[in-house]
């Protein structure tokens, strides 16, 4: 193949002699057909289920992959993880989703869950397996078909609607005692779902002593998403708390901001973790290490004014080299 190459480029000699630096390379490459070696490590386009590709769909919004290794199934918009879990109960394997827990102890008893972002459900069980009621919002009717198909989505544990969160909260006059907000696209966190006008929106759906979360994704945790969401929430609510979980503190990971008007005090103790590598640590190690965000100086998101999703390109680059450090298979993901 190396000669055949070696052959037609002094064939082109003439031609090629012309071009200068860089184009010379890009021309002969395409004459020569080797630039299809490019692609030979692209995803597979089609389910291959002894590699681990259960599914593929293309929505209207973005290419949904169902991926299972090493006993986790995965949830991929575009390239990007959006749940994991393992496949023998649904359980998360990711540590924010049992951070978000940690809402649940803010209540003496279950109540009712507006979760924003569907994904696998993991968040939805969650809660659900604890007694909440809860209703949830996905843009993305084929997200909420593979949460259903293929990561043990029931009708009793939660109402689904497809359509955009904040048309939702625009149209519907239900209270929730918590609401969630784990909505992403393919990278970024939707802008129009993190501004003060949203917050206010979602502060119109709060019940007294009601609570709001947001999952963020994050490189470090004082990165400019968390600090300016921060800055935003403290317009809307008189108490704003963060709850870190990666390590060390100026890494990519997931953080989660809690808002409420009330302290957020603790009706029931956290469990004691039995392990390093358990949902109870990860808990543990949010609480302790929670911290009010110093937003001196820093800008609100607004309608006419939000660079989230400018900012969200180097958290999206990082996120995605560490999918890969994890789902290892060629042809499985982006």
């Amino acid at each position: 193949f190396l000669v055949g190459v070696l052959l037609i480029a002094t064939a082109l000699a003439g031609f090629i002699g012309r071009l200068k630096g860089v184009g010379a390379l890009i021309t002969l490459l395409i004459l020569t057909g080797t630039v299809t070696l490019a692609f030979r490590v692209a995803p597979t386009q089609t389910p291959d289920p002894r590699n681990g590709v259960i599914a593929i769909e293309h929505s209207a919004y973005a290419e949904i992959r169902v991926v299972d290794q090493d006993d986790v199934r995965y949830l991929l918009i575009d390239g990007s993880t959006h749940t994991a879990a393992d496949t023998s109960s649904w359980n998360s394997q990711f540590a924010y989703v049992n951070v978000m827990d940690i809402a649940k102890q803010f209540f003496d008893q279950p109540g009712d869950l507006l979760l924003v972002g569907l994904g696998g459900a993991s968040v939805v069980k969650s809660f659900a397996r604890a007694g909440w009621r809860v209703d949830a919002v996905e843009i993305d009717p084929v997200v909420t078909r593979m949460a259903r198909k293929y990561f043990g989505l029931l009708d009793t544990e939660a109402r689904v609607y497809d359509v955009d969160g904040r048309q939702f909260l625009i149209t519907s006059d239900k209270a929730y005692d918590l609401v969630i907000m784990d909505a992403y696209g393919s990278s970024s966190i939707p802008f129009h779902l993190v501004t003060e006008e949203a917050f206010g929106l979602v502060k119109s759906h709060l019940k007294p002593n009601g609570v709001l979360a947001a999952n963020v994704e994050t490189l470090g945790w004082l990165g400019a998403t968390v600090k300016s969401m921060a800055a935003t929430l403290n317009r809307k609510f008189s108490h704003v708390t963060a709850f870190p979980m990666a390590e060390p503190p100026d890494q990519f990971g997931n953080l989660v901001l809690m808002a409420s008007d009330r302290e957020l005090k603790l009706e029931h103790e956290l469990p004691r973790p039995l392990d390093r590598f358990s949902p109870e640590y990860d808990q543990n190690h949010a609480w302790d290490n929670r911290f009010i965000v110093d937003t001196n100086g820093v800008a609100v998101l607004t309608d006419d004014l939000n660079p989230i999703d400018v900012w969200s390109e180097r958290v999206n680059l990082a996120s995605r080299k560490q999918l890969h450090t994890f789902i290892d298979k060629q042809g499985i993901a982006w």
